[in-house]
């Protein structure tokens, strides 16, 4: 019996696939028939692609822009790893540490910056004293030097004495 149902069976499938259209039957069948409503449907299906491509294009941006962020975010962490919020607060507690965090690193920043001018007053102090030094230094040695031409010019006791041009030592540097 059951060969003989199978047999039936197969007889059935065959005569319904003979009666069946090709493919193209069905949609040049369909397109006649439907002609407007396939063309409803070509113009939604045009619509929902470009609607897919923008929406990837603005998927696109947002990662980008995400992960432009995320860069940005690590370089900071590695520069301070006290900027990197605590997931387990609250995100108020999160909002004030990091209110704090960035307060404390202001502090740092005004008082590294009152070391530096404090460094600059003293170079430029240091500059100045070294300047003058150096001026009254280049004022002594031409009055030496005047009081040393009139000794020999006018004669002294020793008259044996040898002067060499240093004129170098006196020079700007």
């Amino acid at each position: 019996m059951s060969s003989d149902n199978y047999q039936e069976d197969i007889e059935t499938l065959n005569a319904a696939t003979t009666n069946q259209k090709p493919r193209q039957e069905i949609i040049a069948g369909f397109q006649k028939g439907n002609n407007g409503y396939f063309r409803e449907l070509q113009a939604e299906n045009k619509d929902l692609r470009l609607a897919l491509e923008d929406y990837q294009k603005a998927l696109e941006q947002i990662m980008s822009k995400y992960r432009q962020q995320t860069a940005y975010f690590l370089k900071q962490t590695k520069k301070n790893y006290t900027a990197i919020p605590s997931s387990k607060c609250c995100p108020e507690y999160n909002q004030c540490k990091c209110v704090d965090i960035i307060g404390s690193q202001a502090e740092k920043i005004t008082e590294m910056a009152a070391v530096m001018r404090t460094a600059a007053e003293i170079d430029e102090e240091s500059e100045m004293k070294y300047v003058e030094t150096l001026g009254r230094l280049k004022e002594e040695n031409i009055g030496l030097r005047e009081i040393l031409d009139m000794a020999n010019k006018y004669g002294s006791p020793k008259s044996e004495t040898v002067v060499e041009s240093k004129t170098v030592q006196t020079e700007e540097m």
